[in-house]
């Protein structure tokens, strides 16, 4: 179903080696990024804590794959791709499929790239504000 081969195994080389084939390929970025708005979408109650941080990441990347925003450095966009493909993969370090825990993992990882692009976050709200007027 999906176009993302998932088969990368848990590793940050991996993650970053598909990320870089990713941010060069319009037609997988915007797959990731509707799985990724989609599970977002499907567990925000889950993680809310993060949900205006992670949606604003996804609107960031969004914006920069639209060419409306390039703000954000080349290494942040490919450490959001890395983790977004680690999110929207259901078969991780812990499967979706196990109850409860099953999504800390993905959470984890929100928590980790929203602490650290936050900056760039911070940024990037801003910056939409400004288009606002």
């Amino acid at each position: 179903m999906s176009i993302i081969n998932f088969n990368i195994g848990v590793t940050i080389d991996g993650l970053i080696k598909k990320a870089e084939n990713i941010a060069n390929n319009n037609l997988m970025i915007s797959k990731l990024l509707d799985m990724a708005f989609e599970k977002v979408g499907e567990t925000s109650d889950k993680f809310f804590i993060f949900q205006n941080k992670a949606n604003a990441m996804l609107r960031m990347l969004k914006a920069w794959y639209a060419k409306e925003y390039q703000g954000i450095s080349r290494n942040a966009v490919l450490s959001l791709i890395a983790s977004l493909i680690y999110f929207v993969n259901p078969i991780d370090l812990i499967p979706d499929f196990i109850p409860v825990i099953g999504r800390l993992d993905d959470v984890l990882i929100l928590g980790f790239i929203t602490n650290k692009l936050n900056h760039e976050i911070q940024k990037f709200m801003a910056w939409e504000e400004e288009q606002q007027y």
